[in-house]
Order: structure tokens, then sequence, then C-alpha cells
């Protein structure tokens, strides 16, 4: 099942793996304030309130899959359907040798750049 995003142009498909049955989340939205769009695939995980009489399913975002960044919102839409594909016609097993690039093959934006030196450290050495 797909359904839009909270941010504008994002989308959510709701996924189950046709040979384990396990259910997964592909999300992708364009990152707040940045030039560059992300793609992330996140278990489904059962979340109890109310002492465990409430049960409902919920992504985990906490611990994502695999994550992929495009520069593009046409780029991440075609990310998001080859991660869709993959996950559910694939076993777990054989995942990463059939998802997409993890990064633009014409590099990263300038916003992407700064953020993940952001994350690794100034001495980073990022192409």
């Amino acid at each position: 099942m797909e359904r839009k995003g909270h941010l504008p142009g994002g989308v959510i498909s709701e996924i189950t793996n046709l040979h384990s049955r396990r259910c997964y989340v592909v999300s992708t939205a364009p990152e707040i304030g940045q030039d560059y769009w992300s793609t992330a695939l996140m278990p489904v995980v059962e979340r109890r309130a109310l002492f465990g009489l409430v049960k409902r399913l919920v992504p985990d975002v906490l611990h994502p899959i695999a994550g992929w960044t495009r520069n593009c919102k046409d780029d991440a839409y075609q990310a998001h359907a080859e991660v869709r594909h993959v996950a559910v016609t694939l076993s777990e097993d054989k995942w990463f040798d059939h998802f997409p690039r993890p990064m633009p093959t014409d590099g990263l934006s300038k916003g992407a750049k700064d953020r993940l030196l952001e994350l690794l450290g100034d001495d980073a050495d990022i192409a």
C-alpha cells in the first residue's frame, strides 16, 4: 500500500516480503531545508500501550535497515521503486546484492556533502 508522506512530495510504501511474510516500510522524502532526498527501508515492529492491552504496528525509525540519497525528486522516486521491488520479491539474504547504489552516480549535492561531513567529522574524506 502506498500513501503520501508527511512532507510535500514524500511517499511511504507499506510492503510485505513474499518469502518471509515480514512487514517493512519504504519512505522517501526531501530533507528539510536541504537540496537532496532520502529513502529509508525500515522494519515494522509491534508497540504496546496501556499495559499491553493495545498493540500497534509501527515502523522502527530508530533502526533503519538501509538508506539511499538522491539529488532530485525523480531519482528519489526511482530509487524508492527499486527498493520496494527488491524488498517485496527477494528474500532478505539477497537484498544487498540487488539494491540500488546508496549514493547518486553523479555525486552528492552540496547540502548532502555538508551534512555527511557534519556527521562524520571535518577530517573525513568524501569524494
